[in-house]
C-alpha cells in the first residue's frame, strides 16, 4: 500500500474529529448530569426513562387537581364552620330571649342583634371562592344559590348537581355540595291540626312533647294517603248501664267570651274519651275530666265543657325550609308586642328545631368535606412518593458518575492532545523540509 502524504494528513485529521466528537459526548452528558442523551447511548434505557417520566407527568397533572380541590373543599369547610358557630349564637341569644325579666326593649335588642347574624349567615350560604364561583350553587355557580324573593323569605336558585376533580386515573372526587341539602331543606317542627266539629266545648291543643310526637309522624305518618293521617277525639258521658247518651250536637262555631265562660264553668261528672284512627279503631282511651289535658303521642288536647264532644285531627304534612326563614318567622313573633306568651314559646320551639337540625345538615357536610380533605392528603402524599420512586428509577438508569464522567473527559482530552502533536508530526514528514 503506497502511504501518501495526503493520506498521512486525513487520517491525522479524522482522528483528531472522532476524539473532538468524543470530547463532546462526554461534554454533553456532564451538562445534561445523565449518561443517555440520546435515545442510541442505550436505547433500552431511554424507553425506560420515558415511561417514568411519563408517569410523573401524569402524576403532575393530578396534583393540580388535587391543588384545586383542595382549595375548593377548604373554602367550605370555613363557611360550614362559620355557620354553625353562628347558629350557636342565635341559639344562645333565643336562650336569652326567653328569660320573663326581659323588657320589650330588651327584647327588641337581640332581634337586632339575630338579624345581624342571620344576615352574615345568607352571605356565607352565598360564599364564593378565590375564582369567583359560589361554592353551594351546585354546578351553576355563576349565580348566588340563595335570594330574597319579595316576600322577604330566602328561596334556593342553584342546582343540586356536584363538581368533580379528577384526581387519579380511576378516582373521582366531588369538590362541591348543594346549598339545598345543606341549608334549604331543612326540616321544620312537626305539627297538626284540629278543630272541634261536634260539642260545646272549648279546645286548645298542642305538641306537648316534641320527641314523643315526632317518632309518631314517623311511624305512622303516610304521605301518599291523607286519609290515613286523620284522627278523631270523642268526649262521652259516663252512663248507666244500658242508658244512651244523647246525640252529639254539630259545633256552631260560636267561642265569644260568654261560650268560653259557660264552658269553663262545667264541672259535672266526669265522662270518658276514646282517639280513634281512619279505620275506626280505638288507639288511646281514658277518663275525662273537663278542663285537665288528654295526652296522645306527644300532643295535648285540654276541652272546657261537658262531654259529648267531637274533636277532628290531622297530622300535618312535615315540612322543610330554609333555617334563615324559620329564624325571622320568630324574629317577626318576637318584634310584635301583641304576640301571646304561647305564640312566643312556639316560636322559640320552632326556630330551636330548625336550628338543630341544620347544624345536623352542617356537621354531616364537615364530615363529609373533612373526609374528602384526608382522601386528597393521601393522594398528595402518595403522588410525591411514586414521583419521587419514578425519579429514583431514572436516575438508577441513566444516572451520571459525574467523577468517571470527569475523568473519561480529562482521557479523551488526553487523546485529543496526543493526536493534534502526532498531527503535528506527520504534518512535517517531507523531503522537502530537509532542504
Amino acid at each position: 500500500m503506497r502511504v501518501t502524504n495526503n493520506l498521512i494528513y486525513s487520517q491525522s485529521s479524522r482522528a483528531i474529529g472522532q476524539a473532538n466528537e468524543k470530547i463532546l459526548n462526554a461534554q454533553e452528558k456532564i451538562s445534561a448530569q445523565t449518561d443517555i442523551v440520546r435515545p442510541s447511548d442505550n436505547p433500552v434505557g431511554a424507553s425506560q426513562i420515558l415511561m417514568y417520566e411519563g408517569s410523573n407527568n401524569r402524576l403532575k397533572i393530578f396534583d393540580e387537581s388535587i391543588k384545586m380541590a383542595t382549595s375548593n373543599l377548604e373554602y367550605q369547610e370555613v363557611a360550614l364552620e362559620s355557620l354553625n358557630d353562628s347558629l350557636d349564637d342565635v341559639r344562645t341569644l333565643f336562650m336569652q330571649a326567653q328569660n320573663d325579666i326581659n323588657t320589650q326593649a330588651d327584647v327588641d335588642a337581640i332581634v337586632q342583634e339575630i338579624a345581624l347574624i342571620t344576615g352574615s349567615m345568607a352571605e356565607l350560604m352565598n360564599s364564593k371562592s378565590a375564582d369567583g364561583n359560589y361554592i353551594f350553587a351546585g354546578t351553576d355557580t355563576q349565580g348566588p344559590p340563595f335570594i330574597l324573593n319579595s316576600e322577604g323569605r330566602y328561596q334556593w336558585a342553584g342546582n343540586e348537581g356536584q363538581k368533580f376533580a379528577q384526581i387519579s386515573e380511576d378516582m373521582r372526587i366531588p369538590v362541591s355540595d348543594s346549598g339545598k341539602k345543606l341549608f334549604q331543606d331543612i326540616w321544620t317542627s312537626r305539627t297538626f291540626s284540629s278543630q272541634v266539629s261536634g260539642g260545646d266545648v272549648s279546645l286548645t291543643a298542642k305538641v306537648k312533647h316534641q320527641g314523643d310526637f315526632n317518632q309518631f309522624i314517623e311511624d305512622y305518618y303516610d304521605p301518599e294517603n291523607p286519609a290515613v293521617n286523620q284522627y278523631r277525639l270523642t268526649t262521652l258521658p259516663v252512663m248507666a248501664e244500658g242508658a244512651v247518651a244523647d246525640p252529639i250536637e254539630p259545633y256552631t262555631g260560636s267561642d265569644t267570651k260568654a261560650d268560653q265562660d259557660r264552658r269553663r264553668a262545667f264541672d259535672g261528672t266526669p265522662g270518658s274519651y276514646s282517639i280513634t284512627n281512619s279505620l275506626g279503631e280505638v288507639v288511646s282511651s281514658g277518663s275525662y275530666t273537663a278542663g285537665k289535658p288528654i295526652t296522645f303521642a306527644g300532643m295535648t288536647f285540654q276541652l272546657s265543657g261537658a262531654p259529648g264532644a267531637v274533636v277532628d285531627i290531622a297530622l300535618d304534612k312535615p315540612r322543610r325550609d330554609n333555617v334563615l326563614n324559620e329564624i325571622n318567622d320568630t324574629l317577626a313573633v318576637l318584634s310584635n308586642t301583641m304576640s301571646s306568651s304561647d305564640e312566643r314559646q312556639k316560636a322559640f320551639y320552632d326556630a330551636t328545631t330548625s336550628i338543630n337540625n341544620a347544624q345536623r345538615k352542617v356537621s354531616e357536610g364537615r364530615s363529609s368535606v373533612g373526609a374528602r380533605l384526608n382522601i386528597l392528603q393521601d393522594r398528595t402524599s402518595f403522588s410525591s412518593a411514586n414521583q419521587l420512586s419514578n425519579s429514583v428509577a431514572q436516575d438508577r438508569i441513566g444516572g451520571l458518575d459525574i467523577a468517571a464522567a470527569a475523568t473519561e473527559l480529562t482521557m479523551k482530552e488526553s487523546a485529543l492532545s496526543a493526536s493534534q502533536k502526532v498531527f503535528t508530526r506527520m504534518n512535517n514528514l517531507s523531503l522537502f523540509n530537509k532542504m
